[in-house]
């Protein structure tokens, strides 16, 4: 069984659209499986196979339970009983008894094995998706571990208290950010170290809005995301409170237009006072009770720098993967043509990779670390192209160095 479950796993994490952190699905999945019995229907079928559910599936059926989609869910698990192959739903690619149905708003991932079916994965369509990340609140959010090490919001605040925060990138929901966030505070200021910090959440509008939201703080045109956060810099500011910040992807592009923001006078538009506000005498004050480490950002260094200086920010790191879309090419960190290519090359492990195989969603401790995921860990791997890039890639390790900035 544990075997198997490894497997589900690995299926989760390549596939799926993940609703807790990789962390707790696994220790949920540790647990024995759980006996399925609905709540919500009144139509229950007593005879055929048994339907059990893995500990991240049952947690995620207790929170649909709360939802507008509850009779669905538990009609379609319930179906299984008597029908675990139906016409609507399909096997997974190379396997027979490990299946997906498709019940309208959900997907319910299952395995049928000696007259039981155990249901492993119940994931929502991108539209339910969409519909509730849009529902959700930009502003800061205390961010606790629980007892079982896992990173959990604990509900909205006004101000912040903690010494390190974090503001998060693109198709974040909260739950997401939260752990994610986490997961990069640890990496950068010690794991183990930390048991709290504070979230400025930025929420997801969906790829297309999160996308033209970058695209406005990146040229100066500054977003209601972006102003926000700026008030906020300042109001901190005031408070005297030391903050050790973490910016993650599209939170580099909010953080370094909310500081372009303050100093040009809460200007909107950067190129009314020089070259993108680069050279337009201060109007704010110092914001030097703040200090910010980026990883996987999409602002450009050379530039923000010069902001970040004239504000009194210490840029306490920048750390990016050598073959980071958002890093090199959208953020314009790199000359490097080699670091270019490779960007395009694994473009594909950015937009619509597993989380443990982007060079963008984690940081990873050194290039082998990365290779490693890339060649074990849950995801796709390396097509025929990508092969014969890393092919070169190592040869050139060790000889002629390509990379001179991995996360760095």
């Amino acid at each position: 069984m544990s075997s198997d479950i490894n497997r589900m796993n690995q299926h989760i994490f390549s596939e799926g659209n993940i609703q807790l952190s990789p962390v707790e699905i696994q220790m949920l999945n540790k647990q024995l499986p759980i006996v399925f019995k609905a709540r919500y229907i009144n139509s229950i079928i007593d005879s055929g196979y048994k339907v059990m559910l893995t500990g991240y599936a049952d947690k995620i059926l207790k929170k649909e339970l709360e939802s507008k989609y509850a009779q669905v869910i538990e009609t379609g698990i319930n179906s299984l009983r008597s029908n675990p192959r139906p016409t609507s739903g399909y096997s997974k690619k190379g396997s027979i008894d490990t299946r997906t149905l498709d019940i309208g708003f959900f997907y319910i991932w299952y395995k049928i094995f000696s007259g039981q079916v155990l249901v492993y994965n119940i994931e929502p369509k991108n539209t339910v998706q969409l519909e509730r990340d849009r529902l959700e609140k930009s502003g800061l959010y205390k961010i606790k571990k629980n007892t079982q090490g896992v990173w959990e919001s604990k509900g909205k605040i006004d101000t912040i208290t903690t010494t390190h925060a974090a503001v998060n990138g693109q198709s974040n929901n909260l739950v997401k950010a939260s752990w994610l966030m986490g997961a990069h505070i640890e990496f950068e200021f010690g794991k183990g170290t930390l048991n709290e910090f504070t979230l400025f959440h930025n929420p997801s509008a969906g790829g297309l809005g999160d996308t033209w939201e970058s695209l406005r703080d990146k040229f100066g045109t500054t977003t209601d995301i972006a102003k926000q956060f700026s008030a906020l810099l300042q109001k901190t500011q005031k408070t005297g409170n030391k903050t050790k910040w973490l910016a993650h992807s599209q939170g580099g592009l909010i953080f370094a237009e909310a500081v372009r923001y303050h100093l040009n006078g809460n200007s909107s538009w950067a190129v009314t006072g020089g070259f993108n506000g680069v050279f337009r005498d201060d109007k704010g004050e110092s914001l030097n009770a703040h200090s910010v480490a980026f990883h996987g950002n999409a602002n450009n260094n050379i530039r923000s720098n010069i902001l970040f200086k004239r504000a009194g920010v210490e840029v306490i790191a920048t750390k990016a993967n050598d073959y980071d879309l958002v890093n090199t090419i959208v953020g314009l960190n790199t000359a490097n043509p080699w670091r270019v290519i490779g960007s395009i090359v694994y473009s594909n492990h950015v937009m619509n990779g597993s989380v443990q195989q982007s060079p963008h969603t984690l940081m990873h401790d050194g290039f082998n670390a990365w290779d490693n995921l890339m060649e074990n860990g849950a995801g796709k791997g390396r097509n025929t192209m990508q092969k014969g890039f890393d092919t070169i890639d190592k040869a050139g390790r060790g000889s002629i160095r390509y990379i001179n900035n991995f996360l760095k």
